[in-house]
């Protein structure tokens, strides 16, 4: 059903995983891999795998419904209730530009780490609440959350690229526990010398370039961080290649 409840006006949270996909001109942009994504992340999760059909005719009849041919967002979950079972949640909302470079800060919130969910996109994470509240009162695009080591893992809402001072482009490694992302797969598609690593907070202090990515926005360049510029506070030549990358 569309437009659905969000899952998090319930008492009881669910669990399972989510993806989210930009509508523009009445388009679901990469509707194959989302399935696709979601149908993985249930496996993972050791959740029954959804129907790749019912995934695609929600996400379909959920834009055409709310959006007509014009742009959006919508969110589908497939998540349960404890003792019940997974069930797909469709949720649309507003697509709102957030610009060409963002601003970032480290987050006062500790990354958990892999815990459980097998770097899914799961639905209850109170380390990416934490993180968006965090967003919500500044005037910031995201933030940088560390783990207890001290190396960095993902942000609230997306993944991150590092051009490091010896010129490798990094994205912090799986065994760390990050969401494994749609833009960063698309991105790693196309760019096998993109490396994993465990990233310090100095490493990312004396970085060349720091980049957001994720299925809806893409790849942003972020110019600032902690109120201090990156590249003299303005998109690198990686961010610029690999941005044409992602929306060609």
């Amino acid at each position: 059903m569309c437009p659905a409840s969000e899952a998090s006006n319930e008492s009881v949270r669910r669990l399972g995983s989510y993806t989210t996909a930009k509508i523009t001109a009445g388009r679901v942009e990469r509707v194959e891999r989302h399935v696709a994504r979601l149908r993985r992340d249930a496996g993972r999760l050791g959740l029954p795998l959804p129907p790749r059909a019912a995934i695609e005719d929600l996400f379909l009849t959920c834009a055409a419904k709310t959006f007509g041919k014009g742009d959006g967002i919508v969110r589908i979950e497939w998540s349960h209730l404890p003792s019940e079972a997974p069930e797909l949640i469709a949720t649309p909302r507003a697509y709102a530009d957030a610009g060409s470079e963002w601003r970032a800060a480290t987050s006062k919130t500790v990354h958990p780490g892999p815990e459980f969910r097998a770097n899914t996109k799961y639905v209850d994470v109170s380390a990416y609440d934490l993180g968006r509240a965090e967003i919500k009162a500044s005037e910031l695009n995201e933030v940088l959350l560390y783990d207890a080591n001290g190396h960095l893992v993902e942000g609230a809402a997306s993944n991150f690229l590092v051009v490091t001072r010896d010129d490798r482009i990094t994205t912090p490694a799986r065994d760390l526990g990050p969401v494994e992302g749609l833009g960063l797969t698309v991105l790693r598609d196309s760019h096998p010398e993109i490396q994993e690593a465990h990233l310090t907070r100095q490493d990312i202090a004396t970085c060349q370039e720091l980049m957001s990515t994720n299925g809806v926005r893409g790849l942003v360049p972020i110019t600032h961080l902690d109120d201090h510029p990156i590249n003299n506070g303005q998109p690198g030549p990686i961010a610029k290649a690999l941005g044409a990358t992602f929306n060609a």
